[in-house]
């Protein structure tokens, strides 16, 4: 009897493709969940620092909104209030809008009763005379009285007036 001691080569390398298939079948499932399990975590994070940025501006926009709400209540409560009747001087204070001369500066002006009084000063005279002839053809005033003193280039004016009522007009 022989006894072979050396060992049979064999003839080819063999694959195990149960093996692989095993091993990928269960790779693939536990990297698809880490995957996904980073993804819902990072979304959760993104989620929760929005949410805390939402919070600290309501934190901001909440008493403001308050704020808004109470002068929107007292605006309309002033849209409510009725108008002062007998109130004439709408028209005249309107119309002296209109012809106060563009290079002078009102420094005073008062009304007292049916007295209106405009203390000022202008560079440019002619302006002066436009305002005062203005004030003559508004059918707001009457008896007007200039008073005027120059100072260099300045002309410092003092202007009295009568305002025309609703009786008169």
């Amino acid at each position: 009897m022989r006894i072979n001691l050396i060992k049979e080569e064999k003839k080819k390398i063999s694959f195990d493709y149960f093996g692989v298939a095993l091993l990928l079948a269960v790779l693939i499932p536990v990297m698809l969940i880490g995957i996904i399990h980073f993804s819902l975590i990072s979304e959760r994070n993104y989620v929760q620092t929005e949410i805390s940025n939402l919070e600290s501006q309501l934190e901001v926009y909440l008493p403001k909104e308050r704020e808004f709400k109470e002068f929107e209540e007292i605006v309309n409560k002033l849209n409510r209030t009725p108008t002062v009747p007998g109130y004439n001087w709408d028209g005249p204070i309107e119309a002296l809008g209109y012809i106060t001369p563009l290079r002078g500066v009102i420094d005073n002006f008062s009304v007292r009763q049916r007295s209106l009084n405009i203390r000022g000063r202008t560079r440019v005279g002619e302006e002066l005379a436009e305002f005062r002839q203005s004030l003559i053809d508004s059918p707001y005033f009457t008896n007007i009285k200039l008073d005027t003193m120059e100072k260099q280039k300045i002309v410092t004016f003092i202007i009295t007036a009568e305002i025309v009522g609703e009786e008169a007009e």
